[in-house]
């Protein structure tokens, strides 16, 4: 899908947004800027232990499996990982070279909540990613309406093709 403005509806999505909670299927968001050559050889994944993000890395597995390299991307992990309890970043790694991906973690420290969608996609263009996986809208929907959320910044301003779940 590609990135079209918001419908006339009471909240404010786009159809394609729509599509990530009513058919319960992966979409992938292709930017407006001419892509690389390739699409999935090099996926960064974006990693908060979430569960829209654990839907999106489950639905990604048979691009990871396929893919050359992985680089799972993390964000202020004491904030969204370490106090959450959840499933250590070492582990997910591990998990993701079971499935026989060639993977390595990056961590980003000290990101300011409104950047985090930008920091997101500088690093995974840095790393050489072609595709950004990530779990979509892990808030509520009057929550992300109100105060907007990495989802929306995501395709807003989306520089490489972006596979997403909810």
């Amino acid at each position: 899908m590609g990135r079209e403005g918001t419908d006339d509806n009471s909240v404010g999505y786009t159809f394609s947004e729509e599509l990530l909670f009513v058919t319960g299927r992966p979409v992938l968001f292709i930017p407006p800027v001419p892509l690389g050559e390739t699409l999935g050889r090099h996926i960064a994944v974006a990693w908060n232990s979430s569960r829209p993000a654990a839907r999106a890395v489950n639905d990604a597995m048979p691009l990871i499996e396929r893919a050359e390299r992985t680089t799972v991307l993390t964000v202020n992990p004491a904030v969204f990982i370490d106090r959450r309890g959840a499933l250590p970043l070492d582990q997910m790694v591990e998990h993701l070279k079971q499935h026989g991906a060639s993977t390595d973690l990056v961590r980003l420290g000290n990101v300011p909540a409104r950047s985090i969608a930008d920091a997101l996609q500088a690093k995974a263009r840095e790393v050489g990613a072609d595709l950004l996986v990530a779990g979509a809208f892990g808030h509520a929907r009057l929550w992300e309406k109100l105060l907007g959320g990495v989802t929306r910044e995501l395709l807003d301003r989306m520089n490489l093709p972006i596979f997403m779940s909810h």
